[in-house]
């Protein structure tokens, strides 16, 4: 009996091993707000074996991806988050300063200012970052994705840009709602101050990504909008789009059958 219970304690651990934290939700987010709910999100995990280790280890796939200089950005873009992504980025520096980085980006939403730190730290580096929208990317990591390397800049046919400007939310408990906030005229005239001046930060540096006029992008930003993969390379977001590859390869098929 004590065997067995040793065991299942052994399963469990193992399977927590695999659980990762549940994607927060930020401003920007196009999920619905609500009260918290835990979800438990497996992370399939890998065999990988290093170069100076005769032994093979099992890691999760982004870890995977990360030592193949690959990233994945899947989860609203706060604080913390940010704070990985920025130390990935040093380290893949310090490991190989010239080879090129890809970041994918799937993300519902995020916080501004945690953007723009990761956006700065992603322009200070010496390599060439490739940046790939494969679903949704809302507010701060639309940014992100059209401060990549000009020329490397990617959506996939059927992803989504959401277009939003910085906002003031009141900050959220433990289970999600609101706590209301007493500020005096003062306060909230800095505040609103601040939130402007991240706007034309963000409107700048779209500027300067897609060659727009400040006059231009302050009437799109009125109103948050959407747009698909051919508007978001039509306005300058990307460079190109990623079509199957699979219909390529059909293609040549096709020819050889002509012939």
């Amino acid at each position: 009996l004590f065997r067995s219970a040793i065991a299942m304690l052994a399963v469990l651990g193992a399977g927590l091993a695999m659980v990762g934290p549940a994607p927060g939700t930020g401003r920007g987010s196009v999920r619905p707000r609500g009260p918290a709910q835990v979800v438990m999100k497996a992370v399939p995990r890998v065999p990988f074996k290093s170069r100076d280790s005769e032994y093979t280890q099992w890691v999760d796939v982004y870890n995977r991806m990360y030592r193949e200089r690959i990233i994945f950005l899947s989860q609203d873009i706060d604080d913390d988050f940010a704070n990985v992504m920025i130390s990935v980025l040093l380290y893949l520096e310090s490991e190989d300063a010239k080879s090129p980085v890809s970041m994918y980006f799937n993300v519902a939403g995020g916080k501004t200012k945690p953007g723009l730190a990761l956006h700065d730290t992603m322009t200070n580096m010496p390599y060439d970052i490739q940046t790939v929208n494969m679903g949704i990317a809302a507010e701060t990591s639309a940014f992100l994705i059209a401060g990549g390397t000009p020329g490397k800049r990617f959506a996939l046919p059927n992803s989504r840009f959401l277009m939003q400007s910085p906002s003031m939310m009141p900050p959220l408990d433990n289970e999600g709602k609101p706590i209301q906030r007493v500020m005096q005229a003062t306060e909230m005239q800095l505040e609103v101050a601040e939130i402007l001046r991240d706007k034309r930060r963000l409107l700048e540096g779209y500027s300067q990504f897609t060659g727009k006029p400040m006059q231009t992008l302050e009437k799109d930003f009125k109103r948050d909008f959407f747009l698909n993969a051919q508007e978001a390379m039509d306005y300058g977001l990307v460079d190109k789009l990623t079509m199957p590859k699979r219909l390529s390869k059909l293609k040549a098929k096709d020819r050889k059958s002509v012939v």
